[in-house]
This record gives C-alpha cells, structure tokens and sequence, in this order.
C-alpha cells in the first residue's frame, strides 16, 4: 500500500464543514496514525479509554453465539473484546481503513468462536438484511460524513429486538465546561500529535471534531426518528456517552 500523503488533502476546519472533504481527511488522518494510534489513546485519556470500551462491552452484554458486528472498528480494541465474550458465535469488525483494520488484524488471538474484518463503508454494510443479533460502534461517528445514513443501515442489518450501542465523547450540556472540556484535550493533543506523529494535527481532530458533532441528544433523537427504540447514559461529568437504539420486535 501507498504511503500516507504527509500533508492532509485540505484544511481540517473545510474537512469538518464539508462533507465531500471530511472521509478523505479522516482517511488521510487514520493511516497517518494507525501504528501508534493505540498508544496515543493510552496516553491521551491515561488509560480509561480501554475502560469505556469494557464499559460499552458490558451495557451490550454479547452472548455466546451471538452474530455481532463492530462498526467503523478501528484498531479493533472493541471487536476483540465482544469475540471474548460471544462463545462460539461470530464477530466481525467493519472499517474503511485499511491501515487501522491491519492492525487490528494483527492483534489476533485465540477465542471461542469466528472472527473477521470486512472493509467497507459503514452506510452500505455488505451483510443481509435482519443478520445480526447486536451491532457496536466507538469513537467514530463524529468521522461519519452522514451519521444518519449509518443509522439506517444498521437497522437493516439487525434483527427485530436487536440492539446497535454506539459510544463517543459527550457534549456537556453547559456551555462552558463544554469548551473547558474541548480546550484542554486541544492543547493535549496538540502535544501529543507532535510528540508521535510529528504533526499537532493528527489529534487536534478530535476536539475539533467534537466542536462540530452535534451530541449524543441528537444522536438518540435521530436513532428515534429512524424508528430505533432509543436510550441514552451519560458519564458522570459527561464526558463519554452511550447511545443504544434497538430495532422494535
């Protein structure tokens, strides 16, 4: 595979603005960082990002023979963790990247049941109507050009009494611990991006990112007008979310 361009292919603010730039920026930023993406996350929430998948992993409660999809899966932290708790079922981890999707290729171990990574686009999931039995999500939405059309799929692809769990940063509610919030993750993550990748651009993304995400209210609101049964936890100080949308019987 071609190296990753080292300039991004337009300004982060027009990326964000516009959806037409934004997949080609998120793309442009997730090969950037894909080797050492695991260890920025370590060091950028000290750890407690791997808390909150665990957290995610639990509020979804994936049973042995389960047939689970993790959506947009990244380095595949999540997808690892549902197919050590589905027995003999099937987990697959989805994700356009395939730099992300390599290492989380690479974190291979042995489990119960069958695991396997697809790329594709998360609003044209290439699996059958009504085929699985849970679908997950983490820290990726805020990079989906159309977070509806993702919705909409995944309500296809999942069974009647299904469940789709999807976790991102929160958007407090008060203005400003929202931009106390956003600031010090800018600061840190500029820090951090240079640090690693050479680049204060690589995780000034994700504030920024927050900053135009409209939060997890919207979120449950659009899972509802989709059709999804919805709900919502917030973290205390809202800090991280969890959406869950189930698709009626």
């Amino acid at each position: 595979m071609d190296a990753p361009r080292p300039t991004p292919p337009s300004p982060l603010e027009s990326a964000l603005s516009r959806e037409s730039d934004k997949q080609e920026w998120v793309d442009w930023l997730f090969s950037r960082v894909a080797p050492r993406y695991d260890l920025g996350n370590d060091v950028m929430s000290l750890g407690w990002h791997t808390k909150w998948k665990r957290r995610l992993v639990d509020y979804a409660d994936p049973k042995p023979g389960m047939r689970i999809l993790d959506v947009a899966c990244g380095t595949g932290d999540v997808t690892w963790m549902l197919a050590e708790r589905a027995g003999n079922g099937e987990v697959f981890g989805l994700d356009v990247n395939a730099d992300m999707m390599r290492v989380a290729t690479d974190k291979w171990r042995p489990v119960p049941g069958q695991v396997g990574f697809v790329r594709a686009d998360a609003a044209a999931i290439p699996f059958p109507d009504a085929h699985f039995d849970l679908v997950t999500c983490s820290y990726s939405g805020r990079g989906f050009p159309d977070w509806p059309a993702v919705l909409r799929d995944v309500y296809r692809v999942l069974k009647p009494g299904a469940s789709f769990w999807n976790l991102d940063f929160a958007r407090p509610p008060q203005a400003w611990w929202d931009a106390t919030y956003r600031g010090w993750m800018t600061v840190s993550g500029a820090v951090l991006g240079t640090v690693l990748h050479g680049d204060p651009r690589t995780y000034v993304y994700i504030p920024e990112s927050m900053r135009h995400y409209r939060g997890q209210r919207w979120l449950r609101d659009e899972m509802t007008a989709i059709g999804f049964d919805a709900a919502l936890i917030e973290t205390t100080a809202c800090l991280m979310a969890y959406n869950r949308g189930t698709r009626p019987p």
